[in-house]
């Protein structure tokens, strides 16, 4: 999300004793201080002698509520600036409930952090690049507490293991979070098996392409296993 300022603002700075200085519209001089925006969203933290966020920081997004005129908190951001960017360790909570805690690069992600979803209480920690999962990663499913457990491109998991709580862990290779091509069960009841996921193909049914600036579905696939072991 990025910082809702504009022209007007209400300055009131922080580092003196109450009342040392007047309130202004404008930053006039490096230091601590409150800034209250025109649309009602502020910022607590300190500016350089250039105008510019440096070091910690408080952003808190307002927007409309339920009576009329009134703002209530949308979002918030409590971390580190660095030239007036999200940069260094932070903790974001998104207007939907989600939570970023981790480090930040120039407003985006970056480096290691946990995301927590707050619609369905998953939880991914592990490495971000420019805004999206990349790196080693674990991601939690609160739903049956299985958990994807490996390497990240993009966002999307590429390679690792399907921990299936109390029933087996799958290792292998991944496309748009599915488990596709050559892999491996083994079962908690000690025995294993070697196989492959395929994609499912109906007779007579093409392959269906996602339309212009949509993103593409996963495959649908089927497992294919070989005759099944013991450790």
């Amino acid at each position: 999300m990025g910082d809702e300022e504009g022209p007007q603002c209400k300055v009131e700075y922080t580092d003196v004793a109450e009342g040392a200085e007047e309130v202004t519209n404008w930053i006039r001089r490096a230091g601590t201080c409150k800034v209250t925006y025109v649309n009602g969203c502020t910022f607590t933290g300190t500016f350089d002698s250039e105008r510019i966020k440096q070091g910690a920081g408080v952003y808190v997004w307002m927007g409309p509520g339920a009576e009329e005129d009134s703002l209530v908190e949308k979002a918030r951001y409590e971390g580190n600036y660095k030239d007036g960017l999200k940069s260094g360790f932070g903790r974001m909570v998104y207007p939907n409930g989600d939570v970023y805690e981790g480090m930040w690069f120039e407003n985006k992600m970056q480096g290691e952090g946990t995301y927590s979803y707050k619609k369905s209480g998953d939880i991914y920690s592990g490495s971000f690049v420019d805004g999206k999962k990349h790196g080693q990663g674990r991601y939690e499913f609160m739903a049956d507490m299985s958990m994807l457990v490996g390497t990240w491109v993009e966002g999307e998991i590429s390679t690792g293991n399907w921990e299936l709580k109390g029933a087996a862990v799958y290792s292998g290779d991944f496309k748009l979070g599915r488990p596709f091509g050559a892999g491996k069960f083994a079962f908690a009841s000690g025995l294993s098996q070697t196989g492959s996921y395929d994609v499912a193909k109906v007779p007579g049914e093409e392959e269906e392409q996602p339309a212009e600036g949509e993103a593409p579905k996963p495959p649908n696939v089927k497992w294919n296993g070989d005759v099944i072991t013991a450790f």
